[in-house]
């Protein structure tokens, strides 16, 4: 349970927020001239709608557009309601700042949640096995000489 939920809703709800936080501020401080007052409460809540949304669907960056496209359409329709309903932007601005940030950083997310559950194979050394080099010297084989010495000027 803790492997399979918490630690990636964590994961996303940290990314998210950050993410949301800037892109929301920027953008209504840019689009507007003015960030509407309790926006910090606003993008949390927004953020843990997401990244909750983001936890039960889970889509992979690998097939997030092909095998995968209904979610990434439930996530899209998502994210443009959390952008239009609760950060408050106008309904073209909140579309296109929406799908930018999903498209950004709900594949870079899904990156490190993947990075984060995929378990790894640990490479050991077989000692019982002669260990050979992985390249071999490009100057002919034999061991570095060193530079030969020129006689100083006069002698």
């Amino acid at each position: 349970m803790l492997q399979t939920y918490l630690w990636p809703f964590l994961v996303y709800y940290l990314i998210l927020f950050v993410v949301s936080y800037v892109v929301v501020e920027y953008g209504q401080n840019y689009l507007y001239d003015e960030v509407p007052p309790g926006m910090a409460p606003k993008v949390a809540l927004g953020t843990l709608i997401l990244a909750g949304v983001m936890t039960y669907t889970h889509s992979s960056f690998a097939t997030m557009f092909t095998a995968d496209i209904g979610k990434t359409t439930g996530l899209a329709i998502a994210w443009s309601g959390i952008f239009i309903l609760i950060y408050r932007f106008q309904p073209w601005h909140g579309f296109g700042l929406a799908m930018a940030t999903l498209l950004l950083f709900a594949g870079m997310s899904t990156l490190v949640v993947d990075s984060m559950l995929t378990p790894r194979p640990v490479d050991r050394l077989d000692l019982t096995k002669e260990n050979k080099l992985i390249r071999r010297p490009t100057g002919g084989g034999g061991p570095i000489a060193a530079p030969a010495t020129k006689p100083a000027p006069g002698k």
